[in-house]
């Protein structure tokens, strides 16, 4: 996460197809580029088209990179993403939004370049995740998944980002138990204060 400028707050959350030193490599380059990008894109959908142009030829034939880059404007309290094949975006609407579900924010379509607008109200959390939280097994292979990671939301949406992050882990890790990690875990929650150019984020 890192401001572009003073009205924007940009979130990027990628994962790379395999481990090691040519996944960690191919990750820092990603980082590179997308932080020159953005100096010249202010379009989500721009930025992941021109980085996908950069990138790919730098991939060997069996890695690809899953991405999710996000722009949260400040001043209108709006929030415009495109993803490449990334998991969802969940959205966890605060007391001030008129919605009360969270939403799992995944466009049909083809994963590169897909655009969504989506205003933000007081309270609204941003839940930003890598398969390696759903896919984390126990002992009998079984995956915490996706509804365990909502359930999880729903019962503490009240906690503040640190505690909930807090709470999540310790959920994965007691249902792992004595199960081997088997990826990296990322998980990025960002909630709206009632003033919206105000971000809490862990």
């Amino acid at each position: 996460m890192y401001q572009p400028d003073n009205d924007h707050i940009a979130v990027l959350i990628a994962d790379v197809a395999g481990k090691g030193t040519s996944a960690a490599l191919y990750m820092a380059e990603l980082k590179g580029v997308i932080l020159s990008l953005s100096r010249l894109y202010h379009s989500p959908r721009d930025l992941l088209i021109n980085a996908n142009k950069i990138i790919s030829p730098q991939l060997d034939n069996r890695s690809f990179i899953t991405m999710t880059y996000a722009i949260v404007d400040k001043n209108s309290g709006t929030l415009t993403y495109a993803r490449a094949g990334h998991l969802p975006l969940l959205h966890v609407p605060g007391p001030g939004s008129s919605l009360s579900e969270i939403s799992s924010l995944m466009p049909n379509g083809m994963a590169l370049g897909l655009n969504l607008d989506l205003t933000l109200a007081h309270g609204d959390m941003l839940v930003f995740y890598t398969d390696g939280i759903t896919e984390a097994m126990n002992e009998n292979f079984e995956s915490f998944g996706e509804e365990r990671l909502l359930a999880s939301i729903e019962a503490h949406r009240d906690f503040d980002p640190d505690q909930l992050r807090q709470q999540i882990i310790g959920e994965i890790d007691a249902f792992v138990g004595k199960g081997t990690q088997h990826d990296d875990m990322t998980l990025v929650l960002l909630r709206i204060n009632s003033d919206v150019g105000t971000m809490n984020t862990q």
